[in-house]
This record gives C-alpha cells, sequence and structure tokens, in this order.
C-alpha cells in the first residue's frame, strides 16, 4: 500500500509543477497590420478563439501578453485592408486592386517560460511563409471587430505571400519586430480581408490527462501490492 501511495503521491507533485510551469508562461505579441486587425490565441484552429488585441494603424507596433493554458495552442489573426469595396477607405477612396493601397501583417512573437514551442522548434517566431499560415477571408461582421462581435472563421490551410522583411518600402523598419520578419498577406491577394494562423506546441499536459496517469500509476501500485502480499511466506 505504500508503494501505490508514493506513485500517486509522486505522479501529483509532478502534475503540480507541470501546472505551475503552464501557468507561469506566456506568450508575447508585437504585431501591426496595414490597415487593422484582430488577435486570438486559441486552444482549436477551428475555432477563433479567445480575443487578445486589435489595432488599426500601421505605423504603430501593438504589443500583447496572454498567459498560455495547457496543450497547443493556435495564434489566430484576422486583418483588414481598408479599400472602398469594404467602406472602409473614404479618402482618397482607393479602390480594390488599385495600385498605392498595400496590405500587410509583421510581427515577432516569443514566448516566456517553458514547455512550448513554435512552429520553427524555438521559443521565438516572427512572420515567415513558412510557419504561418494564410487565405483569404470575408468576415461576417464588419469591423472593427471586438469580443462582443466575433467574426466568422475558417482556418487557413494555405502558404502566404511574402513582401520582403522589415524595413521595406513603402512601410519601413517597425519598431520591437525583428528585422528578419516578413510582411505577408494571403494568396491569393483579395486585397480586402486576410486570415493567419500558427501553432504552438506544449509538452505540457492537458488536466485530463494528468488524471489519466495518476490514476494508471496508482493502480500500478496497488497492483505490485496485492502481488507482493500474494507471495507465500517461507517457513
Amino acid at each position: 500500500m505504500k508503494r501505490c501511495v508514493s506513485v500517486a503521491a509522486v505522479s501529483a507533485v509532478l502534475g503540480l509543477v507541470y501546472a505551475a510551469s503552464a501557468g507561469a508562461t506566456t506568450l508575447d505579441l508585437n504585431l501591426t497590420v496595414d490597415n487593422q486587425f484582430a488577435v486570438y490565441l486559441s486552444s482549436s484552429d477551428s475555432v477563433l478563439g479567445t480575443f487578445v488585441g486589435s489595432g488599426n494603424a500601421w505605423q504603430t507596433t501593438y504589443s500583447f501578453s496572454d498567459p498560455l493554458g495547457a496543450g497547443r495552442q493556435y495564434i489566430h489573426v484576422i486583418a483588414t485592408n481598408w479599400t472602398t469595396d469594404n467602406g472602409l477607405w473614404g479618402s482618397p477612396g482607393t479602390p480594390n486592386g488599385t495600385g498605392g493601397n498595400p496590405d500587410g501583417f509583421i510581427g515577432t512573437f516569443s514566448i516566456s517560460g517553458s514547455g512550448y514551442k513554435f512552429a520553427n522548434g524555438s521559443t521565438t517566431l516572427s512572420t515567415d511563409t513558412t510557419d504561418w499560415r494564410a487565405d483569404p477571408a470575408t468576415p461576417a461582421d464588419p469591423p472593427p471587430w471586438a469580443p462582443t462581435a466575433v467574426p466568422a472563421w475558417t482556418a487557413p490551410t494555405d502558404a502566404p505571400q511574402s513582401y520582403g522583411v522589415n524595413g521595406v518600402g513603402p512601410w519601413g523598419g517597425r519598431g520591437s519586430i525583428s528585422s528578419g520578419a516578413e510582411w505577408i498577406w494571403s494568396s491569393p491577394d483579395n486585397l480586402n480581408y486576410a486570415e493567419f494562423s500558427t501553432t504552438i506546441s506544449s509538452s505540457v499536459p492537458e488536466s485530463s490527462t494528468w488524471a489519466m496517469l495518476l490514476c494508471g500509476f496508482a493502480g500500478l501500485g496497488f497492483a505490485g501490492y496485492r502481488a507482493r502480499k500474494a507471495v507465500p511466506i517461507a517457513a
């Protein structure tokens, strides 16, 4: 019985350690979009997730920090380019498909803590055409978006296109964003909206997984205890 208790106790301690690690891990986001964005954090790529923040001035680098829950996570960004087609560009009235109205998303993201890695295997990730997915989108709700007006979301599956690294024209350099970060958008570019997604992998098990592990270890310990009791004692 002591073995059973000790195994369960060790498992419980390990679970607490992992839970504390998960709670102490945060995602730091530095990003901007020409012209407007809303960023979310989700435990499923098919669900938009929890609202983290938004911005509507590409000249500004927006910074946010959000705790990471246990298990795999996804960063979701819905980006908007202001055009007369979506009613967001009134003057000088650049229409969709006309030059002089670029679109782009750029950012650098980092993980503070342990147990998590981005799609590139590191704790730091910038926008690129390898580790991000991007598709054109037509949100159901008009921007600006907020947690009370959640737009439609369909997980993107295609590789984005790149317009060059941080510092390229017409945007120039954006502060707090890596010099290697790329301005990206969906391909094909519909010049209105785009959806972006990237994956954060976790080595921190879900709470339900820990419950199963505890039950399993406890069962093994109890089985060992029963087996030892069943061995006859030599005279």
